[in-house]
């Protein structure tokens, strides 16, 4: 894996397949399975931040049944600006032994070195609506896509409508002092989190006829500490935890740590979360 200053979800990559994926790998497949029976016969698929690739391996499964049925097939790309995701994402795929069907490459989402045109459908799951630069983000999706092509696209939803991003940071901002409660920006993407935000900024960067859908799931987590760990390790809570002193740290971890196993009855006890997402799907104008 790459260090952690120049590939921080890299870093992360271990905790997130563990504990992340099963639930993030699950709502991506889903939003795949969603656009499957429209997509065109050896549709060529790119996936831009693929994580861990579990969106992609159900989109090798997709080419995998047309080749058994049809004897031809379409083709999957998967892609992340993390080096560290990419290996695992690599992994996930080498299981199927079919590196003519599906590849892997490490691409910036705001900047993908693909010619315009290339792809019949484009996915990201969680992966645009944290770009730094989001609206390059779906320009580029656009770009690749061929007109008429298919983009699917995941996005939480905002606290009020997602227990997961309500219940998972009210201990943490209790207890966080107020210096950097204070600091804190408004995350660029509760922009999104409205069906009304995310389909203007996707028709903005040249996609029609968006349809958005509300998906719902609980993420479950093994134990409170699980839970924690996966939330310190994750490098944009982590950055904020950083502006914290280590006796300061320390009070936000006994206060999520208290909540957690309330909710859970016991240390060592599952903790579920209710988690709400939109799925948006259109097509290049």
């Amino acid at each position: 894996m790459a260090n952690e200053q120049s590939d921080p979800w890299g870093q992360h990559a271990a905790t997130y397949a563990r504990f992340g994926s099963p639930f993030t790998g699950y709502i991506g497949q889903s939003l795949f399975l969603s656009v499957a029976g429209r997509l065109p016969r050896e549709a060529r698929i790119l996936e831009i931040a693929c994580g861990t690739g579990d969106l992609a391996r159900a989109a090798v499964l997709h080419c995998l049944e047309e080749r058994r049925t049809t004897g031809r097939c379409g083709s999957v790309v998967a892609t992340d600006f993390s080096p560290g995701m990419v290996e695992l994402a690599k992994r996930t795929l080498a299981a199927f032994g079919v590196p003519d069907v599906a590849r892997c490459e490490v691409q910036d989402g705001q900047a993908l070195g693909f010619d315009a045109d290339s792809f019949d459908a484009v996915f990201s799951a969680f992966g645009i609506f944290l770009f730094p630069d989001r609206a390059a983000g779906w320009r580029e999706a656009a770009r690749v896509l061929r007109p008429g092509g298919l983009f699917a696209t995941a996005v939480w939803r905002g606290p009020e409508d997602n227990a997961l991003a309500r219940l998972q940071m009210a201990p943490v901002m209790s207890a966080l002092p107020e210096r950097v409660r204070a600091s804190l920006p408004r995350p660029p993407w509760l922009d999104i989190a409205s069906a009304e935000g995310l389909t203007k900024e996707v028709r903005a960067a040249g996609f029609v006829a968006p349809e958005v859908s509300v998906f719902n799931a609980v993420l479950t987590a093994p134990t409170p500490r699980a839970m924690w760990d996966m939330m310190r390790d994750n490098p944009v809570s982590r950055l904020m935890l950083s502006a914290c002193s280590h006796e300061e740290l320390a009070a936000v971890e006994r206060s999520v740590l208290s909540t957690f196993e309330e909710m859970a009855g016991g240390t060592d006890r599952p903790v579920r979360f209710d988690a709400s997402c939109h799925f948006l799907i259109a097509r290049r104008a």
